[in-house]
């Protein structure tokens, strides 16, 4: 550096600088020979490297370090520049710096080198490009979709499961306003419901999340959205975007509706099935008169004709407290192992006599084995097939399809993975109004003027109750079609059905125990004209003291009807019990308005000979008591 005042005074000032400079000289004489005249203490301590070192640096010509290299490059081109640059020092470790070559003087070639150390910077830099590198990544593998924008509203940045949502893809979209490409509709009325970025942009707030919007993908899909508009906010709080956080909640809006019509139909069940109980008790006396009177008339008679009409009018209210029983949790089916084929032959056949509809059947031999109620699965079918051609008052086509199915887990179908048969029945009437489709398995949801709105709420609770599902696809003008599925057995032996039943007299003595008085009094006449000799008590405790005091008699009863629940009362499993301690031998018949006790579905497990469900007949009443008492006598099956 030259001397003189001034230049000592610059360079005491350099000295004390914290920013390391070099000055350098490269003389037009010798172009290319840089010449180091000063470096001060701020640049040995950042480089590590005194005067003597930087001189011998640049003295090695075209083997100069790197980073000498350029700066000698930048010394000869003579020319004002910054850059940053990987700077190695004397320790060999490695630090950036920020570098500023100041243009040198014509006369002498002199120029100033300035190094800054901007490693801070540059590991700021990098953590922050590490950052935001994490952050694609776990936007592109998070289940919801993002996009972001700009303080414009366009996109400049859409991750995997948006592109997947939306149909698009970030390099189709990119630049393009998010308005334009996220396209709503409202759940309710369909209308176009534009996205509220505007509101985000004005008031810096998120909006949302928001529930009732319909996402209309680039190929016309709809999907139900849950969404949150946010803004993106710099260091500074200043906008600088917005994010659209929205997922797909299709399947789960469709599982909480079905959870909602399951509690519904909880709730209703509990009072139909009180309602069928006790009118199950009243259709006993009926019934039980009705067939009774009818068995004392000669077929010729006129009163015998009106009676069977009546005993066929009662039938038909049985069948209706059967549908609320089945509806209500005291529907439990009673299992045997059968094959769908007949059930559907003998089902479509009944019910489609005599209409104008055609009906295709579809259902392959190898079709698997099911455990059903038989009689359940065929109301199930029934109600399916009537609901068909009520819709079709012109005649149509039906089709009826069944087939084996393996499911895997299907979010669309509340099942668990496993073998299912799986049977649908199909119209090409006029369709189901979409507004009605959530509510076609409510009960007493009805859009017939004289229908009872029971016969789907009963099938659903039926195939709910097989551990099956039912569910139903529509399009109006176009048809219908009702898909239920059953657990099917891949292998598996069919029983024979039960044969007919038949009047069967007999001779014994019978203890009825009910609660009832009109059961006690239509029951009693009912075996006093099979022949038996009847004696009767109201609940458990009464019936113990008569068997016991006929026992010390000498005059055992040769059967005991009882009860399953006596309101207040000892109930028919409890007296059993007591009367079986001492009377091992006893024979016990249990009776109920209910199906769904254990002991009904299971009576031997619980001591009792055989089950008889009220309202019954007097033919199924001789069967049963025959059973029991002359079991070699009685034909095979059950009641």
């Amino acid at each position: 550096m030259p001397s003189g005042p001034g230049y000592e005074t610059l360079r005491s000032l350099a000295d004390r600088l914290d920013i390391a400079i070099a000055v350098v000289r490269n003389p037009v004489e010798t172009p290319g020979e840089v010449t180091v005249e000063y470096v001060n203490p701020a640049w040995e301590h950042l480089s590590g490297y005194g005067r003597a070192q930087v001189q011998a640096a640049f003295d090695l010509g075209e083997s100069r370090p790197a980073t000498f290299g350029v700066l000698a490059d930048l010394v000869v081109a003579g020319r004002s520049e910054a850059c940053e640059m990987s700077f190695s020092r004397a320790d060999g470790r490695e630090f950036w710096a920020g570098v500023e070559v100041l243009a040198p003087e014509a006369a002498t070639g002199e120029c100033v080198l300035i190094l800054k150390d901007i490693s801070g910077q540059r590991t700021e830099q990098a953590q922050r490009e590490l950052d935001r590198e994490k952050l694609a990544v776990t936007l592109s593998s998070i289940g919801e979709g993002v996009i972001t924008t700009d303080v414009k509203g366009a996109i400049d940045y859409v991750n995997r499961e948006g592109e997947r949502l939306i149909g698009q893809r970030l390099e189709d979209v990119a630049g393009q306003p998010l308005r334009e490409i996220f396209h709503l509709l409202d759940a309710e009325s369909k209308a176009e419901s534009p996205l509220p970025l505007e509101r985000v942009f004005r008031s810096g707030q998120a909006v949302g999340p928001l529930a009732d919007r319909h996402l209309v993908t680039a190929d016309g899909i709809e999907r139900k959205i849950n969404f949150l508009l946010s803004p993106i906010l710099d260091a500074q709080d200043r906008l600088t975007g917005c994010v659209l956080v929205f997922s797909d909640i299709t399947n789960q809006v469709r599982l909480e509706r079905e959870l909602q019509k399951n509690q519904r139909m909880e709730s209703i069940a509990l009072l139909s099935g009180g309602i069928a109980h006790d009118f199950n008790n009243i259709l006993t006396g009926i019934l039980g008169n009705i067939s009774l009177a009818r068995n004392r008339c000669e077929p010729q008679d006129q009163l015998f004709t009106i009676l069977k009409a009546a005993e066929k009018a009662a039938l038909r209210a049985r069948d209706l407290t059967h549908q609320l029983m089945t509806f209500s949790k005291g529907g439990v089916p009673v299992k045997n192992r059968t094959c769908l084929h007949e059930l559907i032959r003998e089902s479509s056949g009944f019910v489609l006599s005599g209409s104008n509809c055609r009906c295709q059947l579809s259902v392959p031999e190898d079709l698997w084995a099911v455990e059903v109620d038989e009689g359940q699965i065929a109301q199930v079918l029934n109600n399916l097939l009537i609901n068909a051609t009520q819709a079709m008052k012109k005649g149509g086509r039906i089709e009826i399809q069944a087939e084996n199915a393996e499911l895997g887990a299907e979010p669309s179908i509340p099942l668990e993975p496993g073998f299912y048969v799986r049977v649908s029945v199909s119209d090409n009437g006029p369709g189901i109004p979409p507004e009605h489709l959530a509510r076609i398995f409510d009960p007493y949801f009805t859009t017939k003027k004289t229908g009872s709105g029971l016969g789907l709420a009963t099938s659903y609770s039926i195939v709910k109750n097989h551990d099956g599902h039912i569910m139903v696809d529509s399009e109006p003008g176009v048809g219908t079609t009702f898909i239920l599925y059953l657990p099917g057995l891949p292998s598996a032996s069919v029983q024979a059905r039960e044969p007919e039943q038949k009047l069967y007299h007999g001779k014994g003595r019978i203890l009825l125990m009910d609660d009832e008085q009109m059961i006690r009094q239509i029951a009693g006449d009912m075996l006093t004209h099979l022949g038996y000799e009847v004696a009767f008590a109201a609940d458990g405790d009464e019936a113990i003291r008569l068997y016991e005091e006929a026992e010390a008699r000498e005059n055992s009863y040769d059967v005991l009807i009882a009860d399953l629940t006596v309101p207040g009362g000892l109930g028919a499993v409890e007296a059993a019990e007591r009367l079986r301690s001492s009377y091992p031998d006893i024979k016990c018949i249990v009776t109920s308005g209910y199906t769904n006790n254990p002991v009904l579905l299971n009576p031997a497990q619980y001591g009792f000979q055989a089950t008889i469900q009220k309202p019954y007949t007097i033919q199924q009443l001789s069967w049963v008591i025959r059973s029991v008492i002359a079991p070699e006598s009685a034909p095979a099956g059950g009641n």
